[in-house]
């Protein structure tokens, strides 16, 4: 997960923030596997949305590490991770795997060429479908990860293309509060991160300040880029 989704301030980025174990090359080499997998296996629902899982998350991993040429390169990575993730859909319309890793990948793939772009591209409805679709299949996949996902997705789609921050923000309380209750093994920062940046857009300094602080204490480095502009 990246800075999920994400749609970001300036992409489709209901990115996370990537924290793997795997190095950039481990994850490449997972991502070649899996993609020749999926390939030659067409009509395998597991091999096509696992071939979006590792796109997914070599993608993301190239963009947050912003290597040199790392854009072309996570363009197309995460234009593989979107071929799979429908065909994982399609092949399954009523599994939470294809449509999820589907949705993320359009956040890689709009981390690399912009949200308009990838709204010109008629990518809005399907993402919104799929985060939608696991949502309701399974919250709790990947970690809650849906429910950030539609977050971030509510919060950072533009005005004209229906942002909406209530509902945005009733999914990270969500999140919070099943982490508080200890039904999320593994809370991720992000979703501080993110409930902070919308306290911010919407005024409320005080708990942005609060959120940022705890993203940052959970090593979240984009919580601490926000937290030092924080007036």
């Amino acid at each position: 997960m990246r800075k999920i989704l994400a749609i970001c301030t300036m992409g489709l980025a209901f990115s996370f923030v990537a924290v793997s174990a795997a190095s950039i090359e481990e994850l490449k080499a997972t991502y070649d596997t899996a993609i020749k997998a999926a390939a030659a296996a067409s009509s395998d629902y597991s091999a096509n949305w696992k071939a979006a899982q590792a796109a997914r998350k070599y993608g993301d991993q190239l963009v947050s590490d912003e290597q040199a040429n790392w854009k072309p390169t996570a363009k197309a990575v995460a234009k593989d991770g979107m071929k799979y993730g429908e065909i994982a859909f399609k092949l399954n319309d009523s599994g939470i795997e294809g449509w999820y890793w589907y949705g993320l990948c359009v956040g890689t793939y709009a981390d690399c060429v912009s949200i308009f772009t990838a709204l010109a591209e008629g990518l809005k409805d399907k993402t919104q479908k799929g985060f939608e679709n696991a949502y309701r299949s399974n919250k709790l996949y990947d970690n809650g990860g849906p429910i950030l996902a539609l977050g971030r997705f509510w919060q950072t789609i533009p005005g004209i293309a229906g942002q909406d921050r209530k509902k945005a923000e009733q999914l990270y309380n969500e999140y919070i509060d099943l982490a508080a209750k200890g039904s999320l093994p593994d809370p991720n920062s992000d979703a501080w991160y993110f409930r902070g940046e919308l306290y911010k857009d919407t005024k409320r300094v005080d708990l942005a300040r609060t959120d940022l602080t705890k993203a940052v204490s959970m090593g979240n480095k984009g919580a601490k880029k926000v937290l030092d502009g924080l007036k």
